[in-house]
């Protein structure tokens, strides 16, 4: 399945500020693929201090198990997608 994953965070949180929780946040989403997660496309917005994410996974449970460790580090939308062809 195709997900849509957009994460935001605010300014007060933002990883920039906190090196040791940046240095996480990126370690997760470099190990995705560790998960069976399949990076498609990582976009960003620094200024809205929003991450759109377009990947691959066979279940939710893949997705829950990958992010976990930056759960906690803003807020999560997660969005089946579909490609029209």
């Amino acid at each position: 399945m195709l997900f849509m994953i957009q994460h935001t965070h605010d300014y007060s949180t933002c990883h920039t500020h906190h090196p040791e929780k940046g240095q996480v946040f990126s370690d997760t989403l470099a190990n995705l693929g560790d998960h069976g997660v399949r990076v498609h496309k990582m976009y960003g917005n620094r200024l809205e201090h929003t991450l759109f994410v377009i990947c691959e996974a066979d279940s939710m449970e893949q997705l829950d198990t990958a992010f976990d460790p930056i759960l906690e580090m803003g807020q999560y939308t997660i969005t089946p997608v579909m490609e029209r062809k």
